[in-house]
C-alpha cells in the first residue's frame, strides 16, 4: 500500500499537495519494549520505546512507523441538522464504525490523513454552495463519507437530498443505471462494472440506493478474494436498512474520536478547532454549509533521532487530523479555502523536533507575529505550500493554508502568512 509507505516513516511535512519529507522511524515497541509512555524519558531517565497494541484482524500488520492500528471510535451526538429546511442524513451514519465490525471490514492503517474522510453539514456557514448543473450531480459531494480498508478497498457514500441537489440532476445520473432487486423499500441500480487497467483483479462498482427523495449513491472497490468481496451484498443491504432508519428518524453527525492506550490526553479535532468565523474573517466572504474533515486512522510513533542531529532517542505517538472549510465552488480549483492540519503529539519535545527538522525544507522565515511557542513562514514550495503558517503549542503542531482566486503558488507568501497570523492566533487559544 503506497500510503503506509509514508505511514513506516516518521510524520514531519504533509500537505495538499501529496509530498511527504520525513526521516526514518525506528522499528520497535512489541515485546521488547521497555515502556508504554509517550510523555519522553522517566523519572530514571531511561529511553522510551512504545508497545504495540494488538488489535483483532491486525496480527499480520508489520508496519514500524505504527503503533497501534485501530484507535478510531465514533459516537452520535446532537440533533440532525436541517437543510433548506429538510432534514439532512448524513453519510457517516449509513455504515458506522459498528457496522464494518459486523461485516469483518476494519479501516486501512494510516496514522497520516486521509484513511477516514467525511464532508458533513455543520451549519456554521451562511455561504452559497455548489448544487451542480440540471443534468450533472456536483462534482465535490458535501455529505459523503470515503472509507479505505485494510489491506485492500474502498468504500464511500454519497447522499444525495433535494434541499441541496437539484432534482432533475438526480434523475439524469440514475436513470441509466440497470435495475438490481430492491432491498426493503429501497430501490437499487448498478452502474456497469469496470475493471482497473494496473490490476485486472480490482472491480469498481458503483450502486445508488433510492428512498423517497433521499439517493444514496455507493462506490466500492474490491479486489478479488478480499473480504469487501464476499460482502459486498451485505454491506449494500446494511446502507439500505440504515437508509431507511435514518430516513425514519434521522440521526446528527457522529463525535469520532481516539481510544488508545497511548492517547493520554485529548487531541486537537481540527474541524473543532477551525471555525466558519475564521474563514469570514480571513477572506470577508461566508464559507459553505458544510466542512470536510480527514482523520488518520491509526496512532504512529516516531523517533526523531535516526539520521537528524537530533538528540532524543525517546519515541513518541502522535495522530493526525485535517479540516477544510470553502465556499462551496467544488468544481473550481481556485476557490476560497482555509485548511487546518493538526499533528497532536502526548509530550512537548515532539513538535519542537517536528518543527526543527521541517524548518529547512520549508525556507522557514520568521513570522512578523509569532504565534504560539514557535512559528514560521513556509517560503519554499515543498512539502507544504508556500505561504502557509506552522506553529506548535504545547504538544501540538499545527499547519495553516489559505487558497483563493488567481493564487500563483510561489508569489509573495510572506504576505499571505501575514493574512493567516491573525487567524493562527485565534486557533492557538483554542487548543488545550
Amino acid at each position: 500500500m503506497a500510503l503506509l509507505a509514508a505511514a513506516a516513516l516518521v510524520l514531519v511535512l504533509v500537505v495538499a499537495i501529496g509530498a511527504v519529507i520525513l526521516p526514518q522511524l525506528r522499528g520497535g515497541g512489541g515485546a521488547g519494549a521497555k515502556s508504554t509512555q509517550t510523555a519522553g524519558p522517566d523519572a530514571s531517565g531511561s529511553v522510551v520505546k512504545l508497545k504495540n497494541v494488538p488489535r483483532p484482524g491486525y496480527e499480520k500488520l508489520a508496519e514500524a512507523g505504527v503503533v497501534d492500528p485501530a484507535a478510531l471510535v465514533g459516537k452520535p451526538v446532537g440533533q440532525p441538522y436541517k437543510h433548506a429546511g429538510s432534514t439532512v442524513i448524513p453519510a457517516c451514519n449509513l455504515m458506522t464504525f459498528a457496522d464494518l465490525e459486523k461485516h469483518g471490514l476494519i479501516l486501512n492503517v494510516n496514522p497520516l490523513v486521509p484513511a477516514y474522510k467525511r464532508s458533513y453539514f455543520d451549519g456554521q456557514g451562511k455561504g452559497p454552495m455548489e448544487d451542480g448543473s440540471d443534468l450533472f450531480l456536483p462534482m465535490t459531494p458535501p455529505n459523503s463519507c470515503y472509507m479505505a480498508l485494510w489491506p485492500e478497498g474502498l468504500l464511500e457514500i454519497s447522499v444525495f437530498q433535494e434541499s441541496y441537489t437539484k432534482t432533475s440532476a438526480l434523475d439524469y445520473e440514475f436513470k441509466n443505471y440497470v435495475k438490481r432487486p430492491s432491498i426493503g423499500g429501497v430501490s437499487v441500480g448498478e452502474k456497469k462494472r469496470g475493471t482497473s487497467v494496473v490490476d485486472k483483479t480490482m472491480k469498481y462498482l458503483t450502486f445508488a440506493l433510492r428512498l423517497e427523495k433521499t439517493v444514496a449513491q455507493v462506490q466500492l472497490s474490491v479486489k478479488a478474494g478480499s473480504q469487501l468481496a464476499s460482502q459486498k451484498q451485505a454491506v449494500l443491504k446494511t446502507i439500505a436498512s440504515n437508509l431507511e432508519k435514518q430516513t425514519a428518524r434521522p440521526g446528527g453527525v457522529t463525535s469520532i474520536s481516539y481510544d488508545s492506550p497511548l492517547i493520554t490526553a485529548k487531541p486537537g479535532m481540527a474541524c473543532e478547532v477551525l471555525n466558519a468565523d475564521d474563514f469570514r474573517e480571513l477572506f470577508r466572504r461566508h464559507s459553505a454549509p458544510f466542512v470536510t474533515e480527514e482523520i488518520g486512522s491509526a496512532v504512529g510513533r516516531t523517533d526523531f533521532s535516526i539520521d537528524t542531529d537530533i538528540r532524543d532517542p525517546n519515541e513518541y505517538a502522535y495522530v493526525d487530523t485535517l479540516c477544510e472549510r470553502n465556499t462551496g465552488e467544488g468544481y473550481r480549483a481556485d476557490g476560497h479555502r482555509l485548511s487546518l492540519q493538526i499533528t497532536s503529539y502526548m509530550a512537548d519535545p515532539a513538535p519542537a523536533h517536528n518543527m526543527k527538522f521541517g524548518g529547512s525544507y520549508d525556507g522557514a522565515q520568521p513570522l512578523s507575529r509569532p504565534v504560539g511557542e514557535e512559528s514560521y513562514c513556509v517560503t519554499k514550495q515543498y512539502a507544504r505550500s508556500a505561504g502557509a503558517v506552522v506553529f506548535r503549542k504545547g504538544r501540538f503542531l499545527v499547519t495553516m493554508t489559505m487558497t483563493e482566486p488567481n493564487q500563483q503558488p510561489n508569489r509573495d507568501p510572506a504576505q499571505r502568512c501575514r493574512r493567516l497570523s491573525s487567524i493562527a492566533e485565534r486557533v492557538a487559544e483554542r487548543l488545550k
